[in-house]
This record gives structure tokens, sequence and C-alpha cells, in this order.
């Protein structure tokens, strides 16, 4: 037999003994000290959970080669988990907020629910028949935190996963997202209540997605753009009659096109502009100049990207402010969404994900211009976003009919879309961009709210919301 593997095999059989005699306190020194020269294995450090010490009742934590492993039934019940061993799989399974968690001893993987893989950075190890796993790949499969300090002595504190709701008025969406692989985050409420706050699937290779995270929203950018025009309207900044030409000098057609048609994508402006690393603004704009117009201004419907873009510039220049600062002085900033802002390659966010040969890969970088689909948010600062839609505290009832009333056959207002679910007006929208599939659907005046920030391109988030609007709507 290699001499590695033999090794790896029986060493854990010798950890197991020197340790039976310290399962329910601190080893003495000497017992730490032999285990440390013996086989390059000490006694794992304290640990706390949610604040109290952890007393084990099993086996006792050790690190072995510097991977921390604990018991996998009882550190899993601890952080809240239902454990149980599935004899069909031959594998232990993990059941915590909706989601199933399956490891079977001796292997890297935890599988959650079937489509999402994360892997320890070594493989369980099984001792006296008890399974011990890594210690922070337990966690993370969990949704829980760890921490590490040393004051007095070094502790690792660990934290239950209290980010994650799913209130039983939201399970048949929670396993509608689980049976569709959804990745990202999602949050659903009912008159502000949250009936669901979860994350699915993977932010990098080693991380899942948590409720807390913030991410791309793509295109619900344009309900803020809008938002931010209707604020100028009502300072008298701007009027939406106000032809591009005034703005930007030499448009072809400028004349005709009014601020009125780029918000209500009425304009015939081309529907996209080119996202190239280190493209100006105003390089992009002298793209958009050069492509002819897809119908006479104000004849049609075209979802335009390019008019939203030029929206931002004009927000600009009627502001005298960049557009990630007006967006905060009027809305971000006063509704305390502190999470949203303007995106960079360097803002933290979900890792995006795009569809190849059938595989999910990590997306590119994610190019675009403010106004179109710039910005990056959570779903709790989304929700104070519909919230404040419902009232008049961020923009006036005359700006906020004109935003919800639809100007074509498309249904689209100024930035939003309108349905109807029975007799219930229901405004929403939806956002693409590189690895990113978003989705925002609120009642009209309150009720239900629907929020997806997935990190897998190209995903059909209107059928979703669609479709769990109608399974949560009596």
């Amino acid at each position: 037999m290699n001499q590695s593997l033999r090794r790896a095999i029986l060493l854990p059989i010798v950890i197991s003994s020197m340790l039976l005699g310290t399962l329910a306190g601190a080893p003495s020194q000497a017992n730490a000290k032999s285990v440390t020269t013996a086989t390059k294995t000490t006694v794992a450090p304290d640990m706390l959970l949610d604040g109290r010490q952890i007393i084990w009742t099993s086996s006792r934590p050790f690190i072995y080669q510097g991977t921390t492993y604990v018991p996998l039934r009882e550190a899993a019940e601890l952080l809240g988990a239902k454990v149980s061993w599935n004899k069909d799989k031959r594998a232990t399974e993990l059941q915590l907020h909706g989601n199933t968690i399956v490891h079977r001893p001796q292997t890297r993987d935890f599988i959650v629910n079937g489509y999402t893989r994360i892997q320890a950075p070594a493989p369980s190890l099984s001792i006296d028949s008890t399974t011990m796993v890594p210690l922070r790949t337990l966690v993370e499969a969990l949704g829980a935190e760890i921490s590490s300090s040393a004051n007095p002595v070094r502790q690792l504190q660990l934290t239950t996963d209290h980010s994650t709701i799913t209130a039983e008025a939201a399970a048949q969406a929670d396993d509608y997202l689980i049976r569709h692989q959804f990745s990202g985050i999602a949050l659903i409420a009912d008159h502000g209540e949250v009936l669901l706050r979860k994350g699915y699937g993977l932010s990098g290779p080693e991380s899942l997605n948590s409720p807390d995270d913030p991410s791309r929203i793509a295109s619900l950018t344009k309900s803020f753009t809008a938002a931010a025009i209707m604020k100028l309207v009502e300072s008298g900044k701007l009027h939406l009659d106000d032809t591009l030409d005034t703005y930007i000098p030499g448009f072809p057609q400028g004349n005709e096109i009014t601020l009125h048609m780029l918000l209500s994508h009425t304009s015939g402006l081309v529907s996209n502009f080119p996202r190239t690393e280190g493209l100006s603004l105003q390089q992009t704009m002298e793209a958009i100049k050069n492509k002819p117009l897809a119908f006479e201004p104000g004849t049609d419907f075209k979802y335009s990207n390019s008019g939203y873009m030029l929206l931002g510039y004009i927000i600009e220049q009627a502001s005298g402010m960049s557009y990630a600062d007006y967006i905060h002085q009027q809305f971000t900033g006063p509704l305390q969404m502190t999470h949203t802002g303007v995106a960079d390659e360097h803002t933290p966010t979900i890792k995006g994900y795009v569809s190849k040969s059938d595989q999910w890969t990590l997306a590119g970088k994610y190019y675009t211009q403010p106004g179109s689909g710039g910005l990056y948010s959570t779903v709790d600062d989304l929700l104070k976003w519909d919230r404040a839609l419902n009232t008049t505290d961020i923009l006036s009832q005359d700006s906020l009919d004109k935003m919800l009333t639809p100007y074509s056959h498309k249904n689209y207002g100024y930035g939003w879309m309108m349905d109807q679910t029975g007799d219930r007006p229901v405004v929403f929208h939806n956002g693409s961009g590189t690895g990113y599939a978003t989705g925002l659907s609120r009642e009209q005046g309150d009720g239900l709210t629907i929020i997806l920030l997935g990190n897998h391109g190209g995903v059909d988030t209107l059928t979703i919301m669609r479709d769990i609007r109608q399974l949560l709507t009596p």
C-alpha cells in the first residue's frame, strides 16, 4: 500500500485513541503534546457557538494537516440542521432552511439540493464510526459563519445562520427555486413582511451565495435612472418634452427624440451599445450616433439600453453631478440603501456564471455605462426601494403615475413594465448582464414583492417571477 495513503488511514485511528479520554473538555498538556509529536495533529482550539462554549459529547475536534475537523453529526446539529443517514445513497443528509446537503464519508464533496457542489480542502475521516469533516466547509454548507480570536487565548467563534428566512407561507416558492436550480439570491415579501430571504447556488468555486451578498442588478438600474429623470423634472431642471440635441448636439434626429421617448423605449434608438474595456462615455455616445434608427421616433417600441445610457449622461449634465453621486444624494442616501451604488470591476459582488458546453463557468468582466445597467445592490436594499416607490417619500404622486403609465403595446412605462395578476396590477422589470439574470416584481400600491438577483446568465427571471406569484397568490 502507498505509504502516504497508509498514513492517512492509520493516523486518524491513532488520533481517536489519544482523544477518547478528553471528549468533554480540553485535553491535558501532556496529551496535546503527544498528539502533536506523534501524529502531526493538534487538538483544535476551543469553539464558541453564538457566544457559548461548545462542550463536545462525541469526538473532540482536532487539526490534521492544517485542517480543523469536527464530528459531522454533532456539529451539524449544533448549527441547527437535522441529520439522518441515507442508506441508499450511503451518505449523511443534513436538512436546514429547506436545503438538503448530502455528504458521503471519506469524500470532499458536499452536495446542496442536488445541483450545487462545494468541496472541502481534504476528505472527511472515519474514526471509530464517527465521520469527522473539515469545519469550514461544513460551516459554509450550512450558511453559518466562522471567525477566530486570540483574546486571551485562541478561540474559534461560530455563528448560526440568522440571515436566511424561510417562512412556511413561501415554502412553495423555495421548493420551486430549488427544483429549477436557481442560483443567486431571492427575497419575497408580503406588504413588507419578509417571507423568504435566501441564497442559492455558488458564488465562486468554494462559497455559496448568502442572502446578505451584494450583486450586480443589471437592468433593474433603469428604475433608478427613470426616477432620477423624474426628480430632475420635479425640480424644473428637465422637461419630458426636452429633445436629445439639447444635451448632445449633432445627434442624428436628436431634435425629434424626447426624454419621454428615451424613457419609454419609443425613440427608435438601437438596443445595445459597445461594451469594451477602456471605452469612454464620449466614445460610447459616438458609437451610438453612428447607428441608424430602427424606426421614426415615437412611432413604435424597441427596448434600448442605448437610450438609458444616454439618460444617464443627461442626468449628469442636468444635475452637475456624477450619476453615482446624484443617485446617492436623492435616493440611496435618504433611504439608507447602504449597499447600493455604481459597480466597477473591483466591487465585491457575487460572481456571475455563463453556460458553456452545458456547464456553468465563471463569466468574464462585466462592462456597462451608468444609466442602463451599472448598479449593484442587495435584496434588502431593493426591498427598501420597493417600499419607497409605494409612497411619495422620494417622488411625487404625479411622477409615480407617469412612471407606471404604459406608453406602447409592450406596456412599458418609465423603467417599469405593467401586468395584471387577477385584479391586482403588477409592475416589474428584469435584467441581464454578463453572468447575471435579475428581476423585481411588485404589486402596485403594496402587496407581494419578488426580488431575484441571479448569477446564472440567460435565466428567464420573468417566467420565474410569474410562476412564483401564481403559486403564492390566493
